[in-house]
């Protein structure tokens, strides 16, 4: 657009000369012809299919191509590559010329170069004597100075040759050869490496190797050494096989040195594992008709101990010691839905698995809310068959039918809301346990009744408005039919699994209360609930008639300021179960998140269970470029920090680093089974940009926890 309006300005106020040959345009307040070569002053604009330059001067032979340009040049070439130079030489047929001086940009990249001299061609340009950098081009933050280079037009990479790093104006390091990438275009090469050093494993290298030969897939090699512990690799290869779909394979291992895996008595001194993780949308359901949808997605995960995860890298991931592999599929059209899902457990917290149960796989059915018959009644179905395995030869497959049916009717001209729901539950379960030869397994027929009322209201008065939901829930227990074999089921201790299936409905009350305020802009003030469930018949020997009030509020005091609190109180043992608050502060400068977890639970023994725990969070951007943060996780009954780390991250236009101190518990597999280390440590991380950069670790590990 600017050039567009700069071309109409001189073409009222200019000469034009054109060459159809090589398809030039000169614009300039002077322009004059002197046999084959046109000489263009003041506020020159030349055009071509590929440049566009502005210059004081300019002479151009239109027979040899050859143009040269004095005064305050800018060259234009393609879209993301522009100079300036104060003399120049090109010949506009082979693209072939020279720059005196050069200033360089690269628009993706926002890198600077400057040199004394600059020759280019169709390909590349080489430079001597030359600088650059991403930061101000006054008194940069950073820059390398280089004897000559070499930029590829095409690659769009910058080579460098006896490259001296500065960090202002001091030298710092020297490199024999230097390459980056000015931009973001996938491209087969070397990744930003890892490196670190830890007192218990030593020197850590990790260097990616990226492979890009299709748009809709790459592969990544990382090669990774440590010195005082072992060597390994990880492969990933991703893919994008269809416009509504991707994937992404891994795998890899990692050997311990044999002193390390001695003196750390680890289970296994080969940690290798594999992952697919694939997502796809309308994958079949394109033969049901526009309205159907369906999606899947797999997240399949295999490992033989929770250290494939520890040395994958050197970052700060916090890995769950249960590993879980998912197959989920849906299809759904109208009211009906389709499932088929599977669940596949790894505990590495275990030296064996034999006895975890996999659900593998269940199927399941649900048909969504309709009306029947009348615009006041309501039914649903959901079916679900489910067969539960494991390795040591427990087997069960079981099914569970959900059938409810509502009376809906609005009173008082819609001021309460009354829903009557017959409740038909049924379940059926097969069993065995081969190594102590047990089997068994039964059916469960039960039928329940809930009532329901309910009102919602909503007023406005002068400085706010107000919305409340009243309701009660009474359920009634029906007809119940269990088996012999299902009530033995039941009593077993050793079938906690198939606990769910008895459903047991007892006659109780339900009420609640929610309620929002907000002001008159809309916005949210406070968000309040109360519920209370009381149990009116078939008391257990533990339990009590009331169950525990649960009081959830959170006041919003600003978009940005909001405190919560979640308090359960037992009336049973007269004392708060549960008490929890967190306050969230996130403004401009400062971002604040505060977390105190008090619960307490009554154990078999009698004995009370107490977690007590505080989550802390606080980051600020007070200090211009500058992010100092702190984070916390302490356990208050123990008297122990479960983790916790400080430091801060700076941040400029062409670079940042962070600086931190952490502690934290890092879970291992031993042969006598899980345990854990204490990991403490200073972390460093350094990025140029668009260069790339360096993390740097100092770790020490200890078995026990101080």
């Amino acid at each position: 657009m600017f050039f567009r309006l700069f071309f109409l300005i001189f073409l009222l106020q200019s000469f034009v000369f054109a060459t159809s040959s090589q398809h030039v345009e000169i614009l300039a307040k002077i322009l004059n012809k002197q046999g084959n070569v046109v000489h263009a002053k003041d506020d020159v604009v030349l055009y071509s299919n590929k440049y566009i330059i502005t210059a004081d001067e300019a002479y151009y032979d239109y027979n040899s191509s050859d143009l040269e340009l004095l005064g305050e040049i800018t060259i234009m070439d393609g879209v993301e590559f522009s100079t300036r130079s104060g003399h120049a030489k090109l010949n506009l047929k082979n693209d072939a010329g020279t720059l005196t001086p050069m200033f360089a940009y690269t628009g993706e990249g926002r890198v600077w170069l400057k040199c004394d001299e600059a020759n280019f061609d169709a390909k590349e340009y080489l430079t001597k004597k030359s600088i650059v950098s991403s930061c101000n081009v006054q008194d940069p933050d950073w820059k390398i100075s280089f004897t000559s280079g070499k930029y590829d037009k095409e690659s769009k990479f910058l080579h460098t040759y006896n490259s001296l790093f500065y960090l202002n104006d001091i030298p710092v390091f020297y490199f024999p050869y230097f390459s980056f990438s000015t931009d973001t275009t996938r491209r087969t090469g070397l990744l930003r490496p890892e490196f670190s050093f830890g007192s218990e494993e030593g020197f850590y290298y990790l260097q990616p190797i990226y492979f890009a030969p299709k748009e809709n897939w790459d592969f990544q090699i990382n090669p990774q050494i440590r010195t005082r512990r072992g060597s390994g690799f990880e492969g990933i290869f991703r893919f994008a096989d269809s416009a509504y779909s991707e994937g992404e394979i891994s795998f890899g291992q990692f050997k311990e040195k044999q002193e390390y895996f001695e003196e750390n008595e680890l289970k296994n001194q080969k940690h290798w594992g594999y992952s697919v993780a694939y997502d796809r949308s309308k994958l079949i359901s394109s033969w049901f008709g526009k309205d159907a949808e369906d999606g899947l997605w797999v997240d399949f995960n295999y490992l033989n101990d929770i250290d494939y995860y520890n040395t994958k890298s050197d970052d700060e991931g916090d890995y769950d010691q249960l590993i879980q592999s998912t197959l989920n599929y849906y299809l759904k059209k109208d009211l009906n839905y389709f499932g088929l899902y599977a669940k596949y457990y790894i505990d590495t917290a275990k030296v064996e698995n034999d006895k975890t149960i996999q659900e593998l796989p269940t199927f399941h059915y649900h048909r969504f809310t309709n009306n029947i018959l009348s615009n006041n009644i309501f039914y649903s179905v959901d079916y679900k068959t489910t067969n539960l395995t494991s390795k040591n030869g427990f087997k069960s497959v079981y099914h569970q039918v959900n059938a409810p049916i509502s009376f809906y009717f609005p009173l008082f001209n819609d001021f309460l809301h009354f829903k009557a729901t017959e409740n038909f539950y049924l379940a059926k379960v097969n069993y065995t346990d081969e190594p102590i030869s047990k089997q068994g397994g039964g059916k469960n027929i039960q039928n329940f009744h809930t009532l329901s009322l309910y009102t919602e209201l909503a007023k406005s008065y002068s400085n706010f408005f107000h919305t409340i939901y009243i309701g009660s829930q009474y359920t009634i227990p029906g007809n119940s039919r269990k088996s012999d074999g299902f009530e033995e089921m039941e009593e077993d201790e050793d079938l906690d699994e198939l606990k769910s299936l008895s459903n047991d409905r007892r006659e109780n009350v339900a009420l609640s209360l929610v309620e929002f305020f907000y002001d008159k802009s809309g916005r949210k003030l406070i968000a309040h609930s109360i519920r209370q469930s009381i149990i009116l018949s078939n008391l257990a020997t533990d339990e009590y008639k009331y169950a525990d009030l649960t009081n959830d509020v959170k006041i919003y005091f600003t978009d940005n300021l909001s405190l919560k609190n979640l308090l359960n109180y037992s009336h049973q043992y007269a004392r708060f179960s549960k008490f929890q608050t967190s306050l969230d502060w996130n403004m401009d400068e400062y971002k604040l998140r505060f977390i105190h977890t008090y619960q307490i639970e009554k154990e078999k023994d009698n004995k009370d269970n107490v977690d007590n725990y505080l989550t802390f969070d606080i980051e600020t951007d007070y200090v211009t470029n500058y992010n100092m943060f702190a984070r916390t996780n302490y356990d208050i009954e123990d008297n122990y920090f479960k983790s916790w780390s400080i430091g801060w991250t700076m941040r400029k236009k062409c670079w940042d680093y962070r600086l931190s101190y952490k502690e934290e518990r890092t879970p291992k597999l031993t042969s006598a089974g899980s345990d854990s280390t204490y990991e403490r440590g200073i972390y460093l991380t350094f990025n140029l940009y668009p260069i790339g950069g360096i993390s740097y670790d100092f770790t020490k590990e200890t078995k026990d926890i101080e």
